[in-house]
């Protein structure tokens, strides 16, 4: 991981994670960068049009959670 990334965790059937990582060799590619472009396509189509003061701070997150936000 590089410096100043952070990292999720997603669960998979072990066929699809064995299919994904087969996929992924086979066409050079690595995981984690085909799951993080994954991850912006689906946001860039589906993100909220938050302000950008309450995108990605922990007391936006916090009152999320809270059902403040």
């Amino acid at each position: 991981m590089a410096q100043g990334e952070a990292s999720i965790r997603v669960y998979l059937s072990p066929e699809t994670k064995d299919r994904f990582k087969t996929v992924c060799f086979f066409k050079g590619l690595n995981m984690s960068d085909v799951t993080a472009e994954l991850i912006e396509n689906w946001l860039a189509k589906n993100d909220l049009d938050l302000p950008i003061s309450q995108r990605n701070t922990p007391s936006a997150k916090s009152k999320k959670r809270e059902g403040l936000g």
